[in-house]
């Protein structure tokens, strides 16, 4: 018995040196909070294929074609989502399309989120102040392939991330 549970401290203890999994926190949620552009936090969720927006808890309106946060780089973003594509829309000067958003949450960390029916499925990259590398993308890209079954939120993730990186 003494052994078993020894063994299963050192394979805790294990998995808790690897990086990707000390960092990455991923889960399906039916909402982003995220940075605003000015600074403050805000809640998104859908509201069909456009926004439902909220401060503090209070609804900013009832529906928004789009919404503003912060990208990785600390640049304002606009976010908004083609139907016809089923993808993001995210404009930072110049618009482009994609299955996934990056944006900054309230304490600096750097997430990743795509569409997961009419919630979101997300995952930290970085904490503030860590370095977003091409080789800490592929650490958290692996770690959900091999952490998610087949056909799951993660494993589609997984998959933009080592396709969009």
């Amino acid at each position: 018995m003494r052994l078993a549970m020894w063994m299963t401290f050192g394979a805790l203890a294990v998995l808790g040196a690897s990086t990707a999994f000390a960092m990455s926190v991923a889960f399906e949620d039916n909402k982003l909070n995220l940075k605003d552009c000015d600074g403050t936090e805000i809640s998104v969720r859908w509201n069909g294929d456009n926004f439902s927006l909220a401060s503090d808890g209070k609804p900013l309106g009832r529906s928004h074609a789009s919404f503003k946060s912060v990208d990785w780089d600390g640049a304002c973003q606009t976010v908004s989502w083609n139907v016809d594509q089923a993808k993001f829309v995210i404009d930072t000067g110049s618009a482009k399309t994609s299955p996934i958003v990056k944006f900054v949450a309230l304490d600096g960390a750097r997430w990743v989120g795509m569409r997961n029916s009419d919630g979101f499925f997300v995952t930290r990259i970085a904490h503030d102040g860590q370095d977003v590398s091409e080789t800490r993308i592929s650490e958290v890209a692996a770690w959900l392939a091999r952490t998610s079954s087949q056909f799951t939120p993660g494993e589609e993730l997984a998959k933009h991330l080592t396709v969009t990186e």
